[in-house]
């Protein structure tokens, strides 16, 4: 799929296509030394060994999703305002397939997209960081299209079996590649608080009750039932716990259970 023909200014218009690799970020990190230019787009048919947070793969039929990673270079951020960029892609990633599927879509903390409380889309940014600065990101993103079932102990659907028809993955890697540039954009105009604003309306269980898990250094854990009250600046998830006690939570410390 090298032929991408987005309406953008610079994200996709440089397209790199390998028939299939193990994780797209992995393949674009290999060419970051190349002086890529921003918004290059490396895209595969088949991934086989995708990566996810908390160290998980991520299961890809060939040919039936979208899997790409794409290079930016967000040095208007700081490193300490770095989750700002995981806002915006996440928006941008909600803008996409709400756009198909406008019920049942939420962003799920820190950077999955449900549908019906099922993962249809997960995110994968990593920052390398100079100084104070983000030198570069590779931001990957695996989203189901057309796949027709998953074979793992998890939740996870696909546009498919949400809406029971086939889709051009084509068009909507276009969709998402304009929507990843206006968000990215907006962020570089420095639209923070309208950003977040809207990241919270769509964030899955944001001030509502539900159930979490939550994980001690020791290896052990404890469940307990808490309210989101939001993310802090450094990415953390905030939540007013049973005991009224507000705790924030890093990515591999908290798990929603639903």
């Amino acid at each position: 799929m090298n032929n991408i023909s987005a309406n953008t200014s610079f994200i996709g218009k440089s397209v790199i296509y390998v028939p299939s690799c193990h994780s797209t970020n992995d393949a674009l990190n290999n060419y970051a030394s190349e002086k890529l230019a921003e918004g290059t787009v490396l895209v595969t048919t088949e991934q086989t060994k995708g990566r996810g947070q908390r160290g998980n793969t991520w299961e890809c039929d060939q040919n039936a999703n979208i899997t790409l990673s794409i290079f930016l270079r967000p040095s208007f951020l700081e490193a300490r305002n770095q989750f700002h960029l995981n806002v915006a892609i996440s928006l941008a990633v909600y803008d996409t397939i709400s756009s198909i599927a406008p019920r049942g879509t939420k962003i799920k903390w820190p950077n999955d997209i449900l549908i019906n409380q099922k993962k249809v889309c997960g995110i994968l940014i990593e920052n390398f960081i100079i100084g104070k600065n983000i030198d570069h990101t590779i931001v990957g993103i695996g989203i189901n299209i057309n796949q027709k079932a998953f074979k793992g102990n998890f939740s996870a659907t696909s546009l498919f079996i949400e809406l029971k028809k086939k889709f051009q993955v084509r068009i909507v890697t276009e969709s998402l590649l304009e929507h990843i540039e206006s968000r990215y954009l907006q962020l570089k105009n420095k639209g923070y608080s309208a950003l977040r604003k809207e990241y919270y309306t769509h964030l899955f269980w944001y001030q509502e009750i539900g159930d979490f898990e939550e994980y001690e250094k020791d290896g052990s854990s404890v469940r307990f039932k808490g309210q989101i009250l939001g993310v802090d600046e450094n990415g953390c998830l905030s939540i007013a716990k049973d005991d009224k006690k507000i705790k924030n939570y890093a990515f591999k410390e908290v798990k929603h259970l639903y």
